[in-house]
């Protein structure tokens, strides 16, 4: 057995601590909103669960059914193709919602990902023609003072 494999070095370590800190901080995000219910919080992050939990298991079954197995979550970041993913966000991003769509698919971003639209300098969902649009919405002068 090599020795990397029985301790790991303090670069996958940091790395490790690293991949595990968004979902860290998504769990404490969900944790300080005192308006919802535990039902409603768990229902609200459903997507980033499965792509959390779910996700692993569909891309390593076909490397389990030859024996390979994984050292660490990093060496499954390293299969993902984080480029290709990378450019089919930013496609889509910038595809052109049909007038009906906008409203739903705007409240279902905001209920998904707890984004306050108040802060917003334009609250009306009908004004941002994209998801790209609607990412880089301007605040207003108050909502989030440096």
């Amino acid at each position: 057995m090599c020795q990397s494999e029985k301790h790991p070095g303090p670069e996958l370590q940091a790395a490790e601590k690293w991949l595990y800190f968004p979902q860290l901080a998504l769990w404490r995000r969900l944790g300080q909103l005192s308006c919802m219910s535990r039902p409603a919080l768990n229902l609200r992050s459903w997507l980033l669960t499965i792509l959390h939990y779910l996700l692993p298991f569909l891309v390593l079954g076909p490397h389990s059914q030859v024996g390979w197995r994984p050292l660490s979550r990093v060496s499954l970041y390293k299969t993902v193709p984080t480029r290709l993913l990378s450019r089919a966000c930013g496609r889509l991003n910038q595809v052109e919602l049909p007038y009906w769509l906008w409203r739903p698919v705007y409240s279902l971003y905001i209920w998904t990902f707890g984004v306050n639209m108040t802060e917003a300098a334009v609250e009306d969902l009908h004004h941002y023609h994209n998801l790209s649009e609607f990412f880089w919405r301007k605040l207003k002068p108050q909502a989030q003072p440096v």
